[in-house]
């Protein structure tokens, strides 16, 4: 088990490397100009790019740059935004804003979809099955904007349910509605994996053998069908919660939500390298921290892989 997780650290630690070099390549290889990406819309004298120059390292090589902007970033020390605001006080007014949107759409993907998908596993054929496979293969062909749109126009503007923008004296009944429309896609792909899972593992010899052996229902699919049915699904939630956080650029933007992706789009259309990477970095990280917390999750879903 041990050389599971170094192998997979190693793993995490060269992807992240390897990612992040890229994204700081391409950051600032799209601006015919990078002092002037820099400096945004401000113009520059000789000076100010002498100074920009020194600062960022751009009269070094490529990789001797990134190597300073990656020590940096392994600090603490994330530079400054075009407008030489300190990133850490951009990411500590923004991140808490989006982790708080993304956990409660987690809950609701976990409760309602693997609930809804054992439910409907259990159920092969019923009403609740047949019903729940036509809904969630109209979400799932349904752009995120579209239904952010209509979910706001419905339940916020028409009906009066939510308030159709965030609303910070609401406290975390402002992310409910955002929450919602963030998690309806992942929410339909949980629900319909966990219940073809289900379904075949329903069908599956263990559980004939089980249920010859006089095991009960309950004790069947609890024990043994439900542990073996999470593994896939566990998987694709591990991997779900940074794609959660890098589109909830989309639904932040709907909702007038400032957070991590709002601030990221802003990054990305004022050409700010420093801010755009070090975001994009930090959701790297995130992303491979799940996958790791996925890998070692297996050993308790199957004793099988922790043996191996």
């Amino acid at each position: 088990m041990s050389r599971f997780i170094l192998r997979r650290l190693l793993q995490s630690v060269l992807t992240f490397f390897g990612a992040t070099l890229i994204v700081y390549a391409l950051m600032f290889s799209i601006a015919t100009d990078p002092l002037q990406a820099l400096a945004g819309e401000r113009p520059l004298n000789e000076s100010q790019r002498a100074q920009l120059t020194a600062q960022y390292h751009l009269d070094e090589p490529f990789l001797v740059q990134y190597g300073y902007y990656m020590r940096g970033l392994l600090t603490g020390d994330m530079g400054r935004t075009i407008t030489g605001r300190p990133i850490t006080d951009v990411l500590a007014e923004s991140w808490p804003r989006t982790i708080q949107l993304t956990l409660i759409t987690m809950v609701i993907v976990v409760v309602v979809g693997v609930t809804g998908g054992v439910i409907a596993g259990l159920r092969r054929g019923g009403v609740f099955d047949q019903t729940s496979l036509a809904l969630t293969l109209v979400v799932i062909g349904t752009p995120v904007f579209v239904l952010g749109t209509v979910f706001q126009t419905v339940f916020a503007v028409e009906l009066g349910w939510f308030r159709p923008s965030y609303a910070p004296e609401l406290g975390l009944a402002t992310y409910i509605l955002p929450a919602i429309v963030l998690g309806l896609l992942s929410l339909a792909t949980a629900m319909r994996l966990t219940r073809a899972s289900v379904a075949e593992n329903l069908r599956a010899d263990y559980v004939r053998t089980a249920a010859a052996k006089g095991l009960g229902r309950g004790r069947i699919v609890g024990v043994h069908v439900l542990r073996n049915s999470l593994i896939p699904v566990m998987t694709f939630l591990g991997t779900e919660l940074g794609m959660l956080m890098s589109g909830a650029m989309v639904t932040e933007g709907i909702f007038n939500i400032p957070g991590i992706g709002g601030r990221l789009f802003q990054g990305i259309r004022l050409e700010d390298g420093p801010l755009v990477v070090t975001i994009v970095s930090l959701m790297i990280l995130i992303y491979l921290a799940t996958n790791l917390l996925v890998d070692l999750l297996y050993a308790v879903l199957d004793p099988r892989i922790r043996h191996e």
